[in-house]
């Protein structure tokens, strides 16, 4: 799928001043800890009380979050408690608060006067007092030259049994921030001490005191064995994390939604505030995710970001309680990004330095205009025809793509920077590495280098493409994924590898700052001759490496000082580079086409590569037949197998394979050396300068800081020419009737069975957003489903899985994401990177759910005569009758699905009687104000299952969540509902009044009984019918969409009454049957009837029970009314 945008977003990330921040991680003398709470590490605590109580009294703490107490002695029948009270609790501050906060808490023997106690104006503190219900509340009294005066009680020498000072009182004071200039207190906790062996090997009693805590050195409690312990973190010390501050656009592409994940690659090891403006740094990632309805793998989404430092807020200082002086100023980073598809690095690297260069200077712009202008404004170039000439502040930067038949895009400092890197014989061993997919271990402490290695050696190995998990820079939170059993390209900085990591014994660490690779498995040897002319020819071309090279340890720097060497550049040439891996894969893939095999049964029987291609002659040709050659180890690679099969199932004229075609029959000659050659484009197009209309002449723009961008400041886009030619595609299904034609009958109903449970999780999934509260209970729901499924022979396979993790993220469920990922890969499903880039999302942040909601309506928003506003699913009854129009058959629930076309687009059934075709519809009756039906095209479940994921693809998941489905699709919402109660699925999430409270009810009923496959009754041909007449049923079906709406009516027309009466009398005892018929039906597909009748006899028993309660079917003669059958 091809995004027709050249930028999709540009987005700034830092520290949010507007709400309490919250801490990832800290350090700690063990090094980098994380934080299991972010935000109690952030509380701070306003004041301190003692309490003195009666024996038999417990001070509990108040309604309030914000009070805590403890126990700290007890003496004569009286007990000692310190009530705590703080001004921030777990990121909420008490509205009371004016930002005072305790740094110290120390036990002084203070002096004392009468009533007073003297504490020393020298000493910043202030005495905690002791508070009683009789007495006077403590103040503040006055000073003298030398002391400060308090009156009120704060002796608490006999309580604590301390020893007695003549003119001496012993009092707990506290430090405030403001005073000593040090950080607030943030937890108080009593610890005590419990028996243990020292090292002497002597047992005593020893108080643990918690890492990061100081205590006070007094015993406490009541067997005196206490002691009690606070804690006040650093803000220096904590590693915060980064929030989305400002976007544009501010609402998300319908195909490409801005990623959550972006701000945890961007600080990958979290935000760190420090006291010196360090350098700008500027980098790129990749990202690479799955479209939400169809589960398609969406193209790689590149990020550039530099990262600027810049004075902390007034808010933030206050927050943390940073004193922040002119002599001692303390600094933050933040980020701003460009979001593409598109891989142009450098050229957004260069967009970021200037918009970061003009937001320091004076410009008669504001910068909202040059983005929007950035942003909405430049085209994305055509494919080798046109380049784009963009310019912005003093830089102009050309944008180019290569024509379709040519090399994928990568920009040409990556591969300068791969042979900068390494040697050339350790370039060949890592791509060597990659060829048979081993996993390879990126180590720099320079991002950047890691992104353009990885992009690089992806490059490289065309003609086939890197599928596997690929993430150039991996998070710190993340940092397991390096002991994956998978095939990867994994970036990490060289702290990150720490002693709890344990790297896999077939995965290649590759230094990129010393220049050296590590291998624990030796490699296949690669061909002689093509290994020595790979080698000959990169000498040639790309020997620029050198152990102190300093582009390589300063590529991160935005504005670096380093200059490039004109003869460097002239010994790397890029093309001949490309030229040079393209002739070795042309010789290792010499004459493949030769050795496809003709599959006599069709390409849908295909399951592996060895089936369509003749791997054992291929490699025969090339003599590498055994198991340690290369080529051999290449053939066993997804890597070979999805380049063998994109050649038999691509549909049309694929240039990535027509140029690589095209390259084996080349031939190399002095006059034309190389394949591989420059492209050039025809024509040039000039963009728009940023828009200034609106701004009044000699208007200068200047920032202090970089600004929020505000919504005023933006304008309307204007028109540009759009040279994308290959505008984004919606992603095919690969849905095609070819593959259902060529299913036995076997095939194909248990084909329509596992199609209903694809349908029953997708709206699952997609519902769950709305229940978020009770998702830990849908998913279990949503496990008994598939425990169920493989009862009757139908695996989950990875597109459920992957939905299912989607919508674990979605609600916040990270646990269950990992617990589902090691499920999928127990149950030997392997992961491709789609499902791999799913995980990623969801274990980084789930999206704001407001934005999920916010095109939904609720039922306040309804007409009154919406038939959501009533509908109950339980009370409605289906018939699954109808009747042929050519011949007045009357076809039952199986007739018509065995009649069904083998298509995802033709709704017809075949009449049995006649064979002639026609639109089967299902009949409904509900209580909606008056007793209504409702005739519904009857559709088979490929068909429900295309026109529910084109019309997610095309409105969203949330047209799900909406309260009027049901009015606005009400054949695809009927439908449903049909399968769902026919299958015994829960379809409470299709209910728009289903009280959400009711989930665990429903969900437990589920559990405990589980669906078992009904037991067909004796008496199936008491469900067979005759023929009927007088058929003049109106069409109630809207004929331009599936998912659209079908009318209903309250009158009782003829063709309705017919066939509600023959289905009342079908269930009859006493109805006579046809055997003409019965013998017309079962001589078709027995094995769909073997499989669907028990579910279907029972589905049409329960609805026959519940129609004989219905108003409607009240109005029959009493003769037609049978007595009640039991299933």
């Amino acid at each position: 799928m091809e995004v027709p945008r050249l930028i999709d977003y540009f987005a700034v990330y830092g520290l949010n001043d507007q709400h309490l921040i919250e801490a990832q991680a800290i350090y700690t003398e063990k090094g980098l800890q994380d934080v299991s709470d972010g935000t109690s590490i952030l509380n701070a605590i306003s004041s301190l009380r003692l309490r003195i109580t009666n024996e038999d009294e417990v001070l509990m703490a108040s309604k309030t979050k914000f009070l805590s107490c403890y126990e700290l002695a007890a003496r004569d029948g009286k007990r000692l408690w310190l009530e705590i009270v703080y001004g921030r609790r777990n990121g909420q501050v008490r509205n009371s608060w004016n930002g005072k906060a305790i740094s110290k808490i120390e036990l002084y023997y203070l002096p004392c006067e009468d009533s007073f106690v003297k504490v020393p104006v020298t000493h910043p503190i202030e005495p905690v007092p002791v508070v009683q219900s009789s007495q006077a509340p403590y103040k503040y009294s006055h000073t003298d030259q030398d002391h400060h005066y308090y009156q009120g009680t704060y002796d608490i020498t006999h309580i604590l049994s301390a020893k007695e000072r003549p003119g001496l009182s012993l009092v707990m004071t506290v430090c405030y921030t403001e005073n000593t200039q040090a950080f607030p207190v943030n937890d108080v906790t009593l610890v005590s001490a419990s028996v243990q062996q020292n090292e002497k090997g002597e047992w005593k009693k020893i108080a643990v005191i918690p890492e990061g805590y100081q205590h006070i050195n007094f015993a406490l409690g009541r067997n005196r064995d206490s002691f009690l312990c606070f804690r006040n973190t650093k803000p220096m010390q904590m590693v915060y994390k980064a929030e989305l501050l400002d976007r544009f656009p501010k609402k998300d592409y319908r195909d490409s939604p801005l990623s959550q994940a972006i701000q945890m690659f961007c600080f990958n090891e979290g935000i760190q505030l420090t006291t010196e403006q360090e350098s700008c740094k500027c980098f790129s990632f990749i990202l690479t995710t799955v479209e939400g309805s169809s589960g398609k793998v969406v193209p790689r989404i590149y990020i550039t970001c530099l990262i600027f430092y810049e004075p902390i807020t007034e808010a933030i200082a206050k927050q943390l309680h940073i004193q922040v002086t002119a002599s001692s100023k303390v600094y933050m980073p933040k980020a701003i990004c460009l979001v593409s598809h598109w891989p142009f690095l450098d050229n957004y690297r260069s967009i970021l330095k200037e918009i970061y260069r003009l937001h320091l200077s004076a410009y008669e712009v504001p910068l909202e205009r040059i983005i929007c202008n950035l942003v909405q404004e430049v085209p994305l170039p055509d494919q080798g025809v046109t380049s784009v000439l963009y310019n912005i502040g003093r830089e102009k930067l050309d944008f180019s793509r290569p024509p379709p038949e040519y090399l994928p895009y990568v920009p040409y400092s990556c591969l300068e920077y791969l042979f900068r890197s390494l040697r050339v014989h350790d370039v060949i061993s890592l791509w060597s590495c990659l060829m048979i997919e081993r996993k390879v271990l990126l180590i720099s402490t320079q991002k950047s280098l890691l992104t353009n290695v990885a992009l690089a050696l992806t490059c490289l190995v065309y003609p086939f493409r890197w599928e596997q998990v690929l993430i150039p820079i991996l998070p710190a939170p993340l940092k397991n994924y390096i002991e994956t059993i998978f095939p990867y390209i994994i970036g990490v900085s060289p702290g990150m590898l720490t002693s709890d990591i344990e790297v896999p014994v077939d995965a290649v660490q590759v230094d990129l700052d010393n220049g050296s690779i590590h291998l624990r498995e030796p490699l296949p040897r690669l061909p002689d001759k093509l290994h020595r002319q790979l080698y000959n020819r990169l000498m040639t071309c790309a020997n620029i490496y050198s152990p102190t090279d300093p582009h390589r340890c300063t590529c991160d720097e935005a504005f670096s000082m380093v200059f490039h060497d004109d003869s460097e550049s002239q010994r790397f040439d890029h093309y001949r580079v490309q030229d040079a891996f393209l002739e070795f894969q042309t010789a290792l893939l010499k004459n493949y086409q030769r050795y496809f095999i003709q599959i006599d049964g069709g390409i849908d029987k295909i399951t592996e590569a060895r089936q369509c291609f003749n791997i054992p002659a291929f490699l025969s040709y090339h003599k590498s037949n055994r198991s340690d050659n290369f080529l051999y180890k290449v053939t066993e690679t997804s890597l070979f197998a999805s380049f063998i099969e994109k050649r038999i199932f691509s549909g049309g004229i694929s240039y990535e394979i027509t140029y690589f075609d095209k390259a084996i029959k080349f031939k190399r000659t002095r006059n034309d050396p190389v394949y591989v050659k420059p492209y050039y484009t025809s024509e040039t197009l000039p963009t728009l300068y940023a828009n200034d209309i609106g701004l009044e002449p000699g208007m200068v723009f200047r920032y202090e800081r970089f600004p929020r961008l505000e919504d005023t400041m933006f304008c309307e886009p204007r028109r540009v020419q759009q040279l994308a030619t290959n505008a984004a595609p919606k992603p095919t299904l690969n849905l095609k009737d070819e593959t259902l034609m060529r299913m036995s009958h076997a095939e194909w109903a248990k084909f329509l069975l596992s199609t209903i449970h694809r349908v029953w999780f997708l709206t699952l999934t997609a519902s769950m957003p709305r229940f978020r509260e009770q998702s830990a209970s849908l998913m279990d729901l949503a496990l008994q489903v598939m425990d169920n499924m493989k009862k009757k022979s139908v695996k989950p396979d990875e597109d459920l899985y992957r939905r299912l993790i989607e919508a674990c993220g979605r609600c916040g469920l990270r646990e269950r994401v990992l617990s589902l990922f090691k499920r999928m890969k127990n149950q030997g499903i392997e992961p491709d990177a789609c499902t791999h880039g799913v995980y990623v999302s969801a274990v980084a942040e789930a999206p704001d759910m407001q934005k999920t909601f916010e095109n939904v309506l609720t039922l306040s928003d309804l007409p009154p005569d919406s038939l959501c506003l009533t509908l109950d699913l339980e009370r409605c009854v289906f018939i699954t009758e109808d009747m042929c129009p050519s011949c007045s058959y009357n076809l039952m629930h199986e007739d018509i699905m065995m009649g069904w076309e083998r298509s995802y687009s033709n709704y017809t059934t075949t009449c049995p009687n006649c064979e002639k075709k026609f639109a089967a519809r299902f009949l409904v009756i509900i209580e909606h104000q008056v007793v209504k039906n409702i005739q519904v095209e009857f559709l088979s479940p490929p068909i429900i299952r295309k026109e529910l994921e084109n019309l997610m693809y095309k409105d969203g998941d949330s047209v799900l969540l909406a309260k009027d489905f049901v009015d606005k699709h009400r054949i695809l919402f009927w439908n449903m509902a049909l399968y769902f109660d026919l299958m015994k699925l829960p379809n409470f999430f299709l209910n728009p009044t289903f009280d959400p409270e009711n989930i665990p009810f429903v969900i437990s009923d589920f559990i405990k009984s589980p669906v078992k496959t009904p037991k067909s009754s004796r008496n199936t041909e008491h469900s067979r019918s005759r023929p009927m007449s007088n058929y003049s049923a109106d069409e109630y079906s809207d004929t331009s969409s599936v998912s659209g709406v079908s009318s209903y009516s309250n009158a009782s027309y003829n063709g309705i009454d017919t066939k509600i009466q023959n289905f009342v009398r079908s269930r009859s005892r006493n109805s006579s049957i046809s055997s003409d018929n019965t013998t017309k039906s079962s001589s078709r597909n027995l094995s769909l009837k073997k499989l669907f009748a028990p579910y279907i006899e029972e589905f049409r028993n329960e609805n026959y029970n519940k129609g004989l309660n219905s108003p409607l079917l009240a109005n029959l003669d009493t003769e037609d009314k049978p007595e009640v059958f039991s299933p």
